[in-house]
Order: structure tokens, then sequence, then C-alpha cells
């Protein structure tokens, strides 16, 4: 049996969050790399949890570059519909539940912040449309 491999295409691209004063994921640049996706994050606000509020800046904070297993909505669909990626983003480690949706990108973010178990668990969900010029890879 030949491992079927998901074209990871039509997620790629530039994508940023309508919440214009969010201080989570504000920007994510999906690339496909051969057959690898790859989600560099971008968050406003300061990425330090000892804070006790969170200020957005006007400059992103690049969080990490994390690999994203690209995935499809039947078994025989060619095509990537959704993405699932997990790893640290600052000093937390965060679950991203990526899918399209009408054109646009909804990521529901997990996160855990191991190095102070006194900050909450924390999951929101993030709505994003395609930057303009966003060229597929």
């Amino acid at each position: 049996m030949t491992a079927r491999t998901v074209d990871a295409t039509p997620l790629a691209g530039g994508w940023v969050n309508f919440d214009t004063t969010v201080t989570g994921i504000h920007l994510v640049d999906a690339a496909v790399d051969g057959s690898q996706l790859m989600l560099r994050i971008a968050e406003r606000g300061d990425p330090d949890p000892s804070q006790e509020t969170r200020v957005p800046t006007a400059t992103p904070v690049i969080g990490a570059t994390l690999p994203a297993v690209p995935l499809a909505d039947d078994m025989d669909a060619p095509e990537a519909v959704a993405f699932l990626a997990e790893g640290p983003l600052g000093s937390r480690q965060v679950i991203l539940c990526g899918y399209l949706n009408r054109g646009l990108l909804t990521i529901d973010v997990h996160t855990v912040h191991t190095v102070d178990p006194r900050i909450p668990n924390v999951m929101y969900r993030a709505h994003f449309y395609r930057s303009e010029g966003a060229v597929l890879l």
C-alpha cells in the first residue's frame, strides 16, 4: 500500500487575524516545504506570561515556526482543508487546529503554560483572512 500525501497548497500564504486588538496570534505565514506544511506564527502583545495584563504592541512578536500536518476532508480528497500543529510558542505549549471555511482560516488555539502552573490553560478561536498579495507556494 502506498502512502498518500495531501496537497497543502490551499492552506499556504499569509493570514491576518480579523481582530485588530488581539493579544494572541496576529499573523500566520503558512508555507509548503516539500510535503511539509510550516507555520510561522507572529503574536501581538508581550509573550511573557508573568505579566498580569498583556498590552498589544504595534510590532508583531515572532513566536515560533511549527510543522503542521495537512488534513483532507475525505479519504479520497487530494487537497488539504485543515491542519494540526503542536509545539512551543513562547513559554507555552500550543495545539493549533486550523481549517478553511468559505475562503477564511479559523484556528482553534489551545495553550498550556508549562513554566508557571498558576497561569490557567486557555483555549480561543481566531479567524483569519488572506493578506493582500499573498503568494501560494
